[in-house]
């Protein structure tokens, strides 16, 4: 497995990964609907755009996006997302990493994100710390998230 840069190329599989992945989640806190308002909520041409808000990386093997992460220009980790088939691998891990490593480049002490209930245990295991919960409203129904920080190295 290697991880690299974005391309543009890579939209429309990231773009399948992440609605798989999210569709993928078997939750006692979301409801079906929920999971699936939230799967549709990006397309490929997200991720063709916004190329200036967020620096993106892919993990692959065999030619095939396996996984991806995310953060934007503000120090927050905004997406990952790992392939059902390639979870509990590290992978999920290394890609943080990354992601990490380039915040540290641009400067930023302290690293954030916002956590659905499922990741929140990854995230601990990362170093992260629940700061407060929150909820995100889609459609009108709430879903249950976490706000997570940690320190930068």
């Amino acid at each position: 497995m290697r991880i690299r840069l974005v391309k543009n190329e890579d939209a429309a599989e990231i773009a399948r990964l992440r609605r798989a992945t999210i569709r993928n989640i078997k939750s006692q806190e979301y409801s079906t609907e929920i999971i699936e308002q939230w799967a549709r909520r990006r397309n490929a041409n997200f991720f063709r755009t916004n190329t200036d808000k967020f620096k993106r990386w892919v993990a692959i093997e065999k030619d095939k996006i396996i996984g991806f992460v995310e953060h934007d220009l503000k120090g927050e980790l905004s997406r990952i997302y790992v392939h059902k088939n390639h979870q509990g691998k590290g992978i999920g891990s290394r890609l943080v990493d990354r992601a990490e490593e380039s915040m540290t480049k641009l400067g930023f002490k302290q690293f954030t994100l916002e956590s659905a209930a499922e990741a929140k245990t990854f995230y601990e295991k990362k170093g992260y710390k629940v700061v407060k919960k929150g909820f995100h409203t889609l459609h009108g129904k709430k879903s249950l998230i976490y706000f997570m920080a940690k320190k930068g190295r």
